[in-house]
């Protein structure tokens, strides 16, 4: 009876511990599949970046902005960067970041540390590898191959220099990457600033894909030799020069010969030169996310400002224009255009012109080298953080003014500023005496002043409104004379009235040289 009761009990054992192996089993098969989905979704994202080091950074920039500018505008879009990232792996949990960094030559270990340390307080949880090979396409082909052996299905490499990418960019991006295809975008100067590839890219391809630098010696040289044996070739039978092919072009043909198919991505800008940064800028207006960036707030902060001042017989004002400017001189290209009869101290750039406002300045313009120019009549007392208004009226739109008050406080003058500044925002018409501030490209696309003998800012105002731009209005005022406005307050009111009256006529089209006549100039 024992006997069996103890067989009863050994078979029981038995059957649970089959149970309890079999439970294990379908655990870890279960386990496996889970682990086999993860890494089958499992993809990364790649930046290509250099480390922000003081001119060693967009040195391509420098000539135009100075090296701490071209540090300011890598850093502010690492910064957007790294903004964009945040919100991207909160949705996206598949996507790891790796950021591969170049060291410049000649950097010191603390500079290269300290510069690193910067990096990865913008991505705490991102993974970091020194760029490794002989040139940009071998660094890049040695991070796909990086990320493929870590586990990654699909990887997408952009570098650091697109500025104000969208998230909706990368959702797309790595949509397509689940789906099996292999993505290119596209540069506007024929490059690429993004590839994404699969891990089961032909072996053959994915080195060939960042061949374009060896291939274009080869095509140097067979260009080389083609145009010295033309000289023994028949007359009318020379070789043509190789030509030289894109790396975008180079590296779709490449791509469209994989079984993996190729999505081709929207074109974007990078910024490498001086234009790009002019392009960009140019977009602030209207675009307000990119005003917002960091990105954003360096285009205005290194946009150059040019001061254009034409002077005719101005006296004593034009030395107290020069004293007003002495503390700017660093900071911005001063400009004096001399109509005649003027004495200069010989501090500041003074160019030689004919007589007439309008051609004054535009010579002025076509002397200068701003981004933004600023033009200013010399009797005028320029208000603190001027610059800053400037900088943050053409974040807003491409032209506009500082708006004036008058010297002297009489509640008639007051009035007049009063309804001067309203009308720049109400009629969109700007004044010389406000302090007019343009950007450069517009401005020559609008012709520049109009070449008259009077109300060539007011024609200027009436062409920005015509192709849609409202001036801006800054904050604070310039102090202008009032030295126009003689005598007691009926006469005053009278000359107010006939200047109304005179740009109603010219607005009728009457001729511009009798209105002229009458508008009388002081000096």
């Amino acid at each position: 009876m024992e006997a069996a009761h103890g067989l009863f009990h050994r078979k029981k054992l038995c059957k649970l511990t089959r149970q309890s192996e079999k439970l294990r089993h379908n655990e870890k098969t279960r386990e496996s599949k889970i682990e086999k989905e993860k890494d089958k979704d499992r993809q990364s994202l790649i930046l290509f970046t250099r480390l922000p080091i003081l001119g060693k950074t967009k040195t391509r920039l420098v000539p135009r902005i100075g090296e701490e500018g071209a540090l300011q505008i890598h850093w502010a879009m690492i910064k957007d960067f790294s903004a964009l990232w945040k919100k991207l792996e909160r949705k996206e949990k598949s996507i790891s970041l790796c950021v591969f960094y170049d060291v410049p030559k000649g950097i010191a270990k603390e500079q290269r540390e300290t510069a690193l340390n910067c990096l990865k307080t913008l991505f705490p949880k991102a993974s970091f590898q020194r760029q490794e090979g002989k040139d940009i396409f071998d660094k890049m082909e040695n991070a796909f191959r990086y990320s493929f052996s870590k586990g990654s299905q699909f990887s997408y490499l952009v570098g650091a220099d697109i500025p104000f990418m969208e998230e909706a960019h990368f959702h797309r991006v790595f949509a397509l990457g689940r789906k099996g295809r292999q993505v290119l975008g596209g540069s506007l100067d024929e490059g690429y600033y993004g590839i994404g590839l699969q891990r089961r890219i032909e072996p053959e391809l994915l080195h060939a894909c960042f061949s374009y630098q060896a291939v274009q010696e080869n095509r140097t040289i067979l260009s080389a030799s083609s145009l010295r044996n033309s000289r023994s070739m028949p007359k009318g039978k020379a070789r043509r020069p190789i030509p030289k092919e894109s790396p975008f072009s180079y590296t779709r043909k490449i791509l469209e010969k994989s079984k993996i198919p190729l999505s081709l991505l929207e074109k974007k800008r990078d910024v490498d030169e001086g234009q790009d940064l002019n392009a960009y800028r140019s977009m602030l207006p209207y675009d307000k996310a990119l005003r917002k960036s960091s990105f954003g707030e360096a285009l205005a902060e290194n946009a150059k400002i040019s001061v254009i001042i034409p002077c005719y017989k101005e006296g004593r004002l034009v030395r107290r224009m020069e004293k007003q400017l002495r503390p700017y001189k660093k900071e911005l290209e001063i400009l004096f255009v001399d109509g005649g009869e003027n004495h200069f101290s010989g501090e500041y750039r003074v160019i030689p012109s004919k007589k007439g406002r309008a051609i004054q300045m535009n010579l002025g313009a076509e002397e200068s080298s701003g981004d933004i120019l600023f033009f200013l009549h010399c009797d005028s007392i320029l208000p603190k953080g001027f610059v800053k208004e400037i900088r943050e009226g053409i974040k807003h739109s491409l032209a506009g003014c500082l708006g004036i008050r008058f010297k002297n406080p009489s509640p008639l003058m007051g009035i007049c500023s009063l309804i001067s500044n309203h009308r720049v925002l109400d009629r969109k018409v700007m004044f010389g005496d406000q302090g007019i501030f343009v950007d450069r490209n517009c401005f020559f696309a609008m012709g520049a002043f109009p070449i008259l003998p009077l109300m060539e800012d007011y024609q200027f105002s009436l062409n920005l409104k015509k192709q849609g731009i409202s001036p801006y209005l800054a904050k604070k005022r310039i102090i202008t004379s009032d030295r126009r406005f003689q005598g007691n307050f009926i006469q005053k009111l009278s000359l107010m009235w006939k200047m109304n009256r005179l740009r109603a006529r010219y607005r009728k089209g009457e001729d511009i040289e009798q209105l002229a006549k009458e508008y009388r100039d002081i000096r």
